[in-house]
């Protein structure tokens, strides 16, 4: 059904509908949104340029997209690929991540994933991760894609982003220390 809308609301787009554009943007921006949340560590105003820049691309791309396979999976393709090449040019390094950690304390962040619900904790170990892990993992468990579309998305083989779920999941389990991750 969603593939279905999706056909017809791209169509009117292309026949100049801006409504049907507007419609598109207010489908997806909160997925898209929360998946640049994701992705940059919590950081909401990148991810709201980001998620920004993500449909100025897809609007300026909407006259090639052919009608092959889901709009969602294009639409996350281009999203993984403006978030990659964000921080390719940023060129963030495991060392700013580690200062922020080391900044803001290890005895409260500790305390904090004590004392905070499920959901922060995850998060927190989320952003631990190397980058192509922690997104695979958002892919697969925040959006409920197959490994399949994860692959076409991130442009690797399956067993590639079965092996990227696999290793977040095991960091995961180690760094909150709960056996469920794994048979989740």
């Amino acid at each position: 059904m969603r593939t279905i809308e999706d056909y017809s609301l791209i169509r009117k787009i292309k026949s100049g509908d801006t409504e049907a554009w507007e419609e598109l943007v207010n489908k997806y921006y909160e997925q898209i949104y929360s998946f640049c949340v994701r992705r940059c560590l919590g950081d909401r105003v990148l991810a709201a340029d980001l998620t920004q820049d993500i449909f100025l691309k897809v609007i300026e791309n909407i006259d090639t997209f052919k009608f092959r396979g889901k709009f969602f999976n294009y639409l996350f393709t281009i999203t993984v690929n403006v978030c990659n090449n964000y921080y390719n040019k940023k060129k963030f390094s495991q060392s700013e991540l580690d200062e922020n950690v080391i900044n803001s304390g290890t005895e409260t962040i500790m305390k904090n994933l004590m004392m905070e619900e499920s959901a922060n904790q995850i998060q927190v170990a989320l952003n631990t991760l190397p980058d192509i892990q922690r997104e695979a993992l958002i892919l697969k468990y925040y959006y409920d894609l197959k490994v399949k579309d994860i692959a076409k998305i991130t442009g690797t083989s399956v067993p590639t982003s079965q092996s990227r779920i696999h290793q977040g999941l095991k960091k995961l389990s180690n760094l909150l220390d709960r056996e469920e991750f794994m048979n989740g």
